[in-house]
């Protein structure tokens, strides 16, 4: 019998489940580099296993009220970064909205390509971050040139949502990284 936390364990699914809870949260909080939504895959791992988890390592309503706080205040960063930046430089809805799913063309590349960096997950990471910003600044300039704006307009506008979209999503990614910790904290302690 192992005693953990005060619980003693001795059904190895219980362990199993833990396992799978904790690998499904760091997954989901992994989604927001290529630019899914991400912190709302973690409140639903965590309601899951509020319904299904283990009686001894459940968690409360109190956990995923905060849970949808965080979620909310991450998708309102990431987006005002984007989309303020764009429009601050003078850019139109078709430059913030081709900005959007530029993002997430470049997330998408840029996890399976990745950096060639010799450190495991490093280069994906980066490689993700990287290609999620290039891709707004791609789907932004095509957004303003699309709707007939020069070159010289269209590249600062290309610019201000590279500059955006890059504190968006390390801006969401932060808030994601509170939301892993609690939902690993939740069933020890809340």
């Amino acid at each position: 019998m192992i005693f953990f936390f005060g619980f003693a364990w001795t059904n190895w699914l219980v362990w199993l489940l833990l396992i799978i809870f904790l690998v499904a949260i760091i997954g989901a909080w992994c989604v927001n580099l290529i630019g899914l939504p991400g912190n709302w895959l973690i409140v639903l791992v965590c309601l899951l296993w509020l319904w299904l988890g283990p009686v001894q390592f459940n968690f409360s309503w109190w956990l995923i009220a905060p849970l949808v706080a965080l979620a909310i205040v991450g998708e309102l960063v990431e987006f005002a970064a984007s989309v303020v930046g764009t429009r601050k430089y003078g850019g139109s809805k078709t430059g913030a909205t081709c900005s959007l799913i530029g993002a997430m063309i470049g997330g998408l590349v840029g996890a399976i390509m990745g950096l060639p960096i010799p450190i495991p997950l490093a280069g994906s990471v980066i490689g993700s971050i990287l290609f999620v910003s290039g891709g707004a600044w791609g789907g932004a300039i095509l957004g303003e040139r699309w709707n007939g704006r020069p070159w010289d307009e269209a590249l600062p506008i290309g610019n201000a949502a590279f500059v955006g979209r890059l504190l968006g999503t390390v801006g969401k990614f932060t808030l994601g990284a509170a939301m892993v910790g609690l939902a690993i904290l939740g069933p020890f302690c809340f």
